[in-house]
This record gives C-alpha cells, structure tokens and sequence, in this order.
C-alpha cells in the first residue's frame, strides 16, 4: 500500500486536527483519531505561566499530556496520537519519539505559526516506509540513521524493489533511537557508541564490501553522519536539505572516518 492510499481514511480527521490546533494555538493541541474521526484531548501538560526557556519544559507550549483517564479507555481503539507543534519545529522531539515507540501507534505533528498550518508529519506504527530514494529529510522521521535502518528492515528483496542493488543481507531489525535534533552538539554520541551495541564491528577501509556502514563528520567534532554502501559502487545516503540519494562512493568512501559491518547479519 503507498502512503497516499494508506493515508486516505484520516484525511477529514487530520483536517479536523489543524482546526483543534489553531483554535488552541500558541498552547500544543492534541487528541486520537478512532474509527477515523479526531477526537480532540485536553492538555493537561503544566500550565503556560510555569514555561522555562529550555529544551524539556513540560508546559503547554511546548509539551502535551494526556490523562489516563481519557487515554486508558480508548487504548484499543486508537489509530493514531496527533499533536501540535505551535511555532515549530516539524519535526518529533526525543519525547515526541519516545511517546511514540512506547505506544506502537503512528504518531502525527501539526506543525503551525500564528498564520500558517503546514502538512501533518506522521510516523510510526503500521505508517507506510517511504522510498529510500527521494525522500525528504525530515528529523527523526528520514534521517541518515532512519535510513540505514530501513535498509536493513528491507533486506536484499525489500531494497530491489526500491530500486536499489546489491545489498546482501536478509531483513535485520536495527533498534528505534529516539534523538533530539543535533544530538551530536549536546551529551549525545550515538554513532560513536550504538554501534558497537548494536552488533557493529569496524572494519578496514580496504575491505569494504556492500552493506557496510561508513560514518563521517560534517561540520562536527563528532561523528554525525552515516550512509551505506551498496551495488555497483554506489554509496545510499540522507543529508539535511537534500532527498535521500546514491551517489558514487569516491569521495564520501576517502571522506569516511570510519566503516562498521553488522556482525553475524544473515545474508540473502
């Protein structure tokens, strides 16, 4: 199913969510949809007057809480969790990915200004994967780990069906990471550390074969960026502002300041 056929049944739905969130705007809105219908919720998230400039301030503004006793009865019923994120970003935060990987659900952003709503942002749960060439970047959602991981959910049938060659693993499933944007410019050093606990080895430069990951830093001390290889010495990657690509591998292959293999990754 393509995400336009799948997203059909919640257009009238998500529309009544951007009316929720303009009528609650500058506060985050926020409700279900079941049986394909918006239910909106109250925000029972710390009241305005308690906003702190900071990144993790739970008020209104810039968090949503739903009670329990709104939530719990219609566990089973949800189709998906929709909130606002009033004057941006579009885009999930760490909580916004955390909320959504404990509930299994999509999950859609409205994302909206004091006179702009742009396209919902949806992800999560049963939520189509978009190609992985020509997707557009969005945080969180089609980054260069989102990526990587979906290249190895796919496996090598999954990936030539993209149109993309030569991979040679059988389906893997690599870990959802919940991030904050930029996570390399705070205590965050994902591609440093998962890795490795991911099942990840380092390998050389000159043994590098399709299906390897190669890790660089652009415009960071730390490692912030990832990419695959994959057939015909081409390199698939996602860099901010650009759709997903393959591209020859030369210089991003010299530029990589490391390249790590899946250990144990059954082939196809």
């Amino acid at each position: 199913m393509t995400y336009a056929d799948w997203l059909l049944p919640f257009t009238d739905a998500l529309e009544a969510a951007a009316e929720h969130a303009r009528a609650t705007f500058p506060a985050e809105s926020c409700g279900f949809i079941i049986e394909n219908s918006y239910m909106p919720c109250a925000n029972v998230a710390r009241p305005a007057e308690e906003h702190e400039d900071k990144p993790d301030c739970g008020c209104v503004l810039c968090s949503f809480e739903i009670s329990n006793d709104i939530w719990l009865p219609f566990e089973n019923k949800i189709q998906m969790v929709v909130h606002s994120h009033p004057n941006g970003p579009a885009y999930p935060s760490q909580a916004d990915m955390q909320g959504q990987e404990a509930s299994g659900l999509p999950w859609a952003i409205i994302p909206l200004d004091d006179s702009r709503i742009g396209q919902p942002v949806i992800w999560g749960g049963d939520t189509p994967m978009a190609p992985v060439i020509g997707r557009v970047f969005t945080h969180g959602v089609h980054d260069c780990y989102s990526l990587i991981r979906d290249a190895f959910a796919l496996g090598r049938d999954g990936m030539a069906a993209h149109g993309v060659e030569g991979w040679p693993y059988a389906p893997v499933e690599l870990p959802i990471y919940p991030r904050n944007d930029e996570w390399w410019k705070g205590d965050d050093n994902f591609y440093e550390e998962k890795p490795a606990q991911l099942g990840f080895r380092e390998v050389s430069r000159d043994d590098v074969r399709p299906g390897d990951v190669f890790l660089c830093s652009i415009n960071s001390p730390r490692l912030n960026h990832g990419g695959m290889l994959v057939g015909n010495n081409l390199i698939l990657h996602h860099l901010p502002r650009r759709l997903s690509r393959r591209e020859a591998a030369g210089i991003w292959a010299h530029s990589a300041e490391k390249w790590i293999r899946l250990e144990g990754a059954p082939l196809a």
